[in-house]
């Protein structure tokens, strides 16, 4: 019995001589694929994802590469929630609520019989970019009043409302109600 207590210490001591694994420091950091994501989308080369699918440990950007690739509207959309919800990042949280957006607005325009109605609608547009980067920093503040989508349009980063508005009354009755300058955009 008392041959046995005192191995106890000298196994601790033996335990707490061993050296610490050495971990390198390539090994520590791991590899962020923001960017080239969001370059990506903004490019409309999201195909490009599937190459980056297998290396992405980051439960954001593997959620919202997991949501672009997906053919599959309603569960693109529960990815997209679930970033938002689980692992927001500001580098994605604007993307996935642009995309929850258009995948509620495509869900609004069709009727009963699954065609589309076309109608004539509005939206608020805020600023206009040659910079993606810029588009984005704006989206980000405005986020916080309006749910806001960058969209590319001959070579310009727009940013807009996603929500679109019947009349052109109601948009600029919701224009003002934002602490930003917007302008009318008539769509369809």
């Amino acid at each position: 019995m008392v041959m046995t207590l005192l191995r106890i210490p000298v196994l601790l001591l033996l335990i707490g001589l061993q050296p610490l694994p050495v971990i390198s420091a390539a090994a520590e950091q791991k590899t962020d694929y923001r960017v080239l994501i969001l370059q990506y989308v903004e490019q409309d080369k999201v195909y490009l994802l599937e190459n980056l699918r297998s290396r992405v440990t980051n439960k954001s950007e593997q959620t919202i590469i997991n949501a672009l690739l997906t053919e599959d509207g309603p569960q693109a959309a529960r990815l997209f929630r679930k970033q938002l919800q689980d692992y927001p990042d500001p580098a994605f949280d604007s993307l996935s609520k642009a995309r929850l957006a258009a995948y509620q607005s495509a869900l609004s325009s069709t009727g009963a019989s699954g065609k589309t109605v076309t109608k004539a609608s509005f939206i608020l547009q805020f600023g206009s970019f040659s910079s993606f980067e810029n588009a984005r920093e704006l989206a980000n503040r405005i986020a916080g009043y309006a749910p806001v989508t960058i969209f590319r349009e001959q070579g310009m980063h727009k940013v807009r409302t996603q929500k679109t508005f019947g009349t052109r009354d109601e948009a600029e009755a919701g224009a003002k109600k934002l602490p930003f300058n917007s302008f009318i955009v008539r769509v369809n």
